[in-house]
């Protein structure tokens, strides 16, 4: 009997390296998608996939999982790839644990979604010696209303304490009290309630990334992700290009990481941000999922979600690469040609970053997904062409 995995979330580009790294791997593949229709989606083509179910109701995957997912013996695997579904999987837990392999802190319902609690986490990187932004206070926002402390110091840059819907609005850098305020309200006509984290703003030099998979005891950390190009616009936070390397000279901070994942507890995939600010290294944030990135991690040779799978089916993973071993740059085309299509940068600059040595998209094993990709960039092409000879036209 085939090995039923449920890709949860929103994101073509990161489910669709899910998609094909245990597809290619024998799996029945099912995707949730959480995207409305209007939204272009590519992974829907992979030849891995076996049904696609829609949920735009985000409180409903856990109903659609034990309704329409549940296998006929065994249990599936489970993987959500953003910070919603992961917080719902958990809020399930013990409803969900008896038929599906899901993430977990030591299997406690409720454990993942605390953890996604960004003092908690600071707490827990200061104790292992690792630097964070300092904390200037909290801004708490109820029913659209709030009160900015008077002993606020500027610049600032402003995150919500936990997860919550609409979270990416939060981020805010704010170089006095009316820029702050103009991004307060911008964040209650989407939030009408929210805990605001206020710490010191930290101009960043670098930005990079860790991936990883954590059973509980032993952390596997295959190299390190450097951001390049970074998205603007509504994408923003999103790397459009990067370079991931291995581990060799950062081996001391790739402990501290490894630990503080075994502190937590998490079994599951995870994603950990961190940027060097006057030359220190400073912790960002734990995601308690994968991050998109970690396709060019996959083409590197580290097949992390098998690796997850055969944890939960008891298997050795003796013999399979954990480590990369040569450094490769890479492109995320979705939010590559977002950015070019809004203007951002020219067609030059687009072409460029396609000529990384991964693309997220492209394969040639499965390559439906790229065909209609390029079906979309020829539309767009047109459009944008439409709009800078006839300005006063709106394109549909």
């Amino acid at each position: 009997m085939r090995q039923k995995v449920i890709i949860v979330g929103w994101g073509y580009t990161s489910r669709l390296f899910l998609i094909r790294s245990l597809g290619e791997m024998g799996c029945e593949i099912v995707i949730i998608v959480q995207e409305n229709k209007k939204t272009p989606i590519f992974d829907i083509y992979s030849k891995y996939v076996s049904k696609v179910i829609r949920c735009t109701k985000q409180n409903d995957i856990a109903s659609i999982l034990l309704s329409q997912c549940k296998p006929s013996e065994g249990k599936a695997l489970v993987i959500p790839n953003n910070d919603s579904a992961v917080s719902m999987l958990d809020k399930h837990h013990d409803e969900l644990v008896d038929y599906f392999h899901i993430p977990h802190v030591h299997h406690e319902q409720g454990a993942i979604t605390a953890w996604m609690n960004k003092e908690r986490q600071k707490a827990l990187a200061q104790k292992l010696g690792l630097n964070v932004a300092r904390s200037l206070g909290t801004i708490n926002i109820v029913e659209r209303q709030y009160e900015i402390p008077s002993d606020l110091t500027y610049p600032c840059f402003t995150k919500t304490r936990a997860y919550a819907p609409g979270y990416k609005h939060t981020l805010h850098h704010c170089e006095n009290e009316e820029e702050l305020r103009q991004g307060l309200e911008h964040l209650t006509t989407i939030v009408p309630n929210a805990n605001i984290m206020v710490e010191e703003y930290k101009e960043i030099e670098r930005e990079y990334a860790v991936v990883g998979f954590s059973d509980g005891d032993r952390v596997i950390i295959p190299g390190i992700i450097e951001i390049l190009q970074m998205s603007e616009g509504s994408g923003k936070g999103v790397a459009i290009q990067g370079k991931v390397t291995p581990i060799d000279g950062h081996e001391d901070l790739i402990d501290r990481f490894s630990q503080f994942v075994k502190e937590v507890g998490l079994v599951g995939l995870f994603d950990i941000d961190y940027y060097v600010s006057g030359g220190k290294v400073y912790f960002g944030e734990l995601n308690l999922r994968i991050g998109g990135s970690a396709s060019a991690v996959w083409k590197c040779g580290v097949n992390l979600p098998l690796i997850m799978l055969k944890h939960f089916r008891g298997e050795s993973i003796d013999g399979m690469q954990t480590s990369i071993t040569q450094a490769a740059t890479f492109v995320n085309e979705r939010t590559c040609i977002d950015n070019w299509y809004v203007g951002y940068y020219n067609t030059r600059r687009y072409r460029q970053f396609l000529d990384s040595d991964i693309s997220f998209i492209k394969d040639d094993k499965d390559p439906m997904p790229w065909k209609r990709f390029k079906r979309l960039e020829r539309k767009m092409h047109l459009k944008r062409t439409i709009k800078k000879l006839m300005p006063w036209r709106k394109s549909e």
